[in-house]
C-alpha cells in the first residue's frame, strides 16, 4: 500500500491508495523543509525583478544603497553592489511571512513549485535526509 502525505502547518495527512486518511502532528522535521522552499521562493522573486531592471536602474538603486549605507558606489565591486541591490530589492518587495507562506503553500502546493529556483533541494538541512 502507498501513502502520499501533504504537510500543513502543524499536520500531515497522509493519503492511502484506498483514499482513506491519517492525520499526524507535523514533526521539526517537516518545518526546515518548508522554511528552506519559503526562502528559495522568496530569492526567486526578488532574482525575478533584479534581472528585469534595465543597467540604469540598476545603477541607480546601487547609489541610492550606497547611500543609505554610507558608501561610495565608486569603490564598491561587482558582488557588493549585487547585494547592495538585492538587499534594496528585498525591503520593498511584498513579500508574505514564512507562516502565512507556508499555510498558502500546504493549500496550493502547485501554485508555487514552478516558481522555485531549486535552491532548498541543496540546503544543509535536506542533505541530512
Amino acid at each position: 500500500m502507498h501513502t502520499h502525505s501533504v504537510v500543513a502547518v502543524g499536520r500531515t495527512v497522509n493519503e492511502q491508495d484506498d483514499g482513506t486518511r491519517r492525520e499526524r502532528t507535523a514533526d521539526a522535521s517537516d518545518q526546515p523543509i518548508l522554511r528552506d522552499k519559503y526562502l528559495d521562493y522568496c530569492s526567486s522573486q526578488i532574482a525575478e525583478i533584479f534581472l528585469s531592471l534595465s543597467d540604469e536602474r540598476i545603477y541607480e538603486l546601487v547609489d541610492e544603497a550606497a547611500r543609505d549605507a554610507n558608501l561610495s558606489p565608486g569603490s564598491l565591486g561587482f558582488d557588493s553592489m549585487v547585494k547592495l541591490v538585492t538587499n534594496k530589492l528585498h525591503d520593498s518587495v511584498p513579500l508574505p511571512d514564512l507562516e502565512t507562506w507556508i499555510e498558502d503553500y500546504t493549500a496550493n502546493p502547485d501554485h508555487y513549485e514552478h516558481l522555485l529556483l531549486g535552491l532548498w533541494k541543496d540546503s544543509p538541512d535536506e542533505e541530512s535526509e
